[in-house]
């Protein structure tokens, strides 16, 4: 997922230009490696990249794959949220831990709640029902795409 060195870098204070600098790379290799997901960098960029901060090609793996983890999930809330925003609901309840499968519970007192349901489960990733049981709509993670997540 695009971002992944960049936001690496930040983190410890670093610039791509200075990441090309110590390992010798173009600035524009690392650009471009920055655009791809962490599967298509190249095993001496990781290399070289592993060694200017001390850790082995699959340390320097782990750390690339977690950020973009973090990105892919950010990306996914993002589509969440906009949904929420667009109908006029309250987002303070969208949360990483949604898509480690926790729900939002909303009262389906709202005269509008069902094309809320109906936008959520035109996303990708999300699922809304109505749970007359509860009086509650329900949102959750689609169980379809529980496991790509």
């Amino acid at each position: 997922m695009a971002g992944f060195i960049k936001r690496y870098l930040e983190t410890k204070n670093w610039t791509i230009y200075q990441l090309g600098n110590a390992t010798g790379l173009a600035h524009q290799t690392i650009r471009m490696a920055d655009k791809k997901t962490v599967d298509q960098m190249s095993a001496k960029n990781v290399r070289l990249t592993a060694e200017v901060f001390g850790f082995t090609a699959g340390e320097m793996l782990d750390e690339f794959y977690e950020i973009e983890k973090e990105i892919t999930n950010d990306e996914i809330l993002k589509e969440l949220t906009t949904v929420f925003e667009k109908h006029g609901y309250n987002t303070d309840e969208i949360s990483s831990e949604l898509l480690d499968g926790e729900t939002i519970k909303l009262d389906m007192n709202d005269d509008d709640i069902t094309k809320l349901a109906d936008a959520v489960n035109e996303t990708e990733h999300f699922m809304a029902y109505l749970d007359s049981s509860t009086d509650y709509m329900i949102v959750e993670v689609n169980s379809n795409e529980c496991k790509k997540i």
